[in-house]
């Protein structure tokens, strides 16, 4: 038979109270502030590559601009001086195969053909 009397049920998982840690703020905080100092130093990182790529780019093409006006400027320059020495090395090279085409003025010479070099 049943008993008389109270009984008082108590739940098997009590609710527990969380509370939270005093410092948590604190912590909290002290995070966000490393997350936005890596974030101003990623932000910087990405600064100094894009300063750095566009220096670099612009440097490379005025140095192209540059190599190539001072390649025609001085190719510019030389050009009488080139042509006199072409006229002058042509100019020997006719001389030297007439002279050569010549007979000779020495007696017993003239079957000799003289060489080319």
């Amino acid at each position: 038979m049943r008993s008389k009397g109270t009984r008082t049920i108590k739940p098997v998982d009590e609710d527990h109270q969380v509370t939270d840690h005093p410092a948590r703020a604190g912590l909290e905080a002290i995070m966000d502030q490393k997350l936005f100092h890596q974030r101003i130093k990623s932000e910087r990182s990405a600064a100094y590559w894009f300063a750095a790529s566009l220096w670099g780019v612009s440097g490379l093409a005025l140095g192209a601009t540059l190599g190539v006006f001072l390649t025609i400027l001085v190719q510019t320059g030389s050009m009488p001086l080139i042509r006199d020495n072409m006229v002058a090395g042509a100019a020997i090279g006719e001389a030297r195969d007439t002279v050569n085409s010549r007979p000779s003025l020495l007696p017993g010479e003239e079957s000799a053909q003289p060489q080319n070099p």
